[in-house]
């Protein structure tokens, strides 16, 4: 078995579902982890590890992923790891309602700071993992997770915005995934936790949910380890793990599958997602 040093790249990495993850990768061994974010980790965090290095990074500016990407790479040749993870979940957007516009005015220019974050930020990070993974070792599984949201599968009127976010994440995940992994073998699939207690959301808010319903944050990365080590039994035995979009509620993962073609036509349409 070698003995180099694993490389992580995690996005929104300096709290919540990110920063979890990479502890769990550095309890692990053998990972050094870079976490990406436009706000620094706790700094104990920092402190009590070699193993993990802080870049700031805005995933919404491609140039400040990229760079934080080319310093990774030049000062270690490979990547092994990408979690684009990067999200927020409260952000006004003008959109929920129509009060205070008369025929005479335009409406207010939604603000889609939501869609920067939460999908442009994934595509660019999917982009600059595929470009970097093509340049490390080749022959060797590499893998990308994403962060999607049981939003991305069910409607959610009090949030449209983060809702279509979340369903493109999804459906990024779904139409990359065959792709990256024939030409590159990068495995791509995405987790899809559901109400989960970090900072995308002020705590006052979790209280005001009933007792029970928030799904622990240890079950969300118990499913990122699942699909970074590619054995799930969900899927099958010895089954490739990719193009799989994990809900996580509760203590339960749930693999979700797309929906099936209404007719051939349909099928020929759309074209194969199979991995």
């Amino acid at each position: 078995m070698s003995n180099e040093t694993l490389i992580a790249v995690i996005t929104g990495a300096s709290s919540g579902i990110g920063l979890a993850t990479a502890t769990a990768l550095l309890v692990r061994g053998k990972w050094h982890v870079y976490l990406l974010d436009r706000n620094p980790p706790p700094a104990d965090f920092l402190s009590s590890t070699y193993e993990a290095t802080y870049i700031e990074t805005d995933v919404t500016e491609f140039a400040s992923l990229a760079s934080a990407f080319r310093k990774i790479f030049d000062a270690r040749s490979h990547l092994d790891f990408v979690f684009a993870n990067a999200g927020i979940a409260l952000h006004p957007d003008n959109l929920t309602s129509a009060a205070g516009t008369t025929k005479d005015e335009h409406p207010a220019t939604p603000d889609l700071t939501l869609l920067d974050v939460n999908l442009k930020g994934v595509i660019y990070t999917s982009h600059l993992a595929r470009h970097y993974f093509h340049l490390s070792t080749a022959g060797k599984e590499r893998n990308l997770i994403i962060t999607a949201s049981m939003a991305g599968f069910y409607a959610s009127p009090s949030v449209p915005v983060y809702t279509a976010s979340k369903h493109a994440a999804v459906g990024w995940t779904r139409s990359i995934a065959p792709s990256y992994w024939k030409e590159d073998r990068i495995r791509v699939n995405a987790i899809c936790p559901s109400l989960v207690a970090t900072g995308i959301m002020p705590k006052a808010m979790y209280a005001t949910f009933p007792e029970g319903i928030l799904t622990p944050i240890a079950s969300v990365v118990e499913a990122v380890l699942l699909l970074l080590d590619g054995k799930a039994a969900q899927v099958g035995e010895g089954k490739l793990v990719a193009g799989q979009t994990v809900e996580v509620n509760g203590s339960e993962l749930y693999f979700r599958k797309q929906i099936d073609f209404c007719n051939p036509l349909a099928a020929a349409v759309m074209g194969s997602a199979d991995v």
